[in-house]
């Protein structure tokens, strides 16, 4: 992928007439307990990006014993894709704990299942590492990011992927 970025430089952009400019998209949805959804964000026509980086997070929240718990467990899975050419960038559902950071958000409002004492109690505030993911992708004009999830939980859970892009337009 340096090829690509080497190919975005000032010089070549300028000759080009094409202009660049650094902007963010964000991916979100709900996903209900026990299903598959599809969530997308459109590219847009004011031109092609390259994303950068990603950051997400996610809930990792189940139906225990009649209670909605913050389990710990990432019950969500995604493909990610580019309509473009339908490309798909995973080979398969991967959970997404293990290409977001800071990946999972603890839910205040839940009970914790896990707790020292055995008992259960609120889950502690989230204290994660951030540090976004490198991904750099082409995504052509007119085509969508997308997202396929599955949900394994009992509840419904959501997540949040945000996209630093650098659009490349014509001038």
């Amino acid at each position: 992928m340096n090829v690509l970025l080497t190919k975005l430089s000032n010089e070549s952009l300028r000759s080009a007439k094409t202009g660049q400019h650094r902007e963010g998209i964000l991916l979100q949805g709900t996903i209900a307990a026990g299903s598959s959804d599809t969530i997308k964000v459109e590219v847009g026509t004011a031109g092609t990006i390259v994303t950068m980086r990603m950051a997400g997070t996610f809930s990792t929240l189940d139906l225990i014993g009649g209670a909605i718990v913050d389990d710990g467990i990432c019950h969500l899975r995604g493909q990610l894709i580019d309509t473009d050419k339908n490309l798909q960038l995973f080979n398969d559902f991967v959970p997404l704990s293990l290409f977001l950071s800071p990946g999972r958000r603890k839910d205040k409002l839940a009970v914790n299942y896990l707790t020292a004492g055995g008992g259960a109690d609120a889950a502690a505030a989230a204290a994660n590492l951030y540090e976004p993911q490198e991904f750099t992708h082409p995504f052509t004009v007119n085509s969508y990011i997308r997202l396929d999830v599955k949900n394994d939980a009992g509840t419904p859970n959501s997540f949040e992927i945000y996209f630093d892009v650098i659009r490349v337009t014509r001038k």
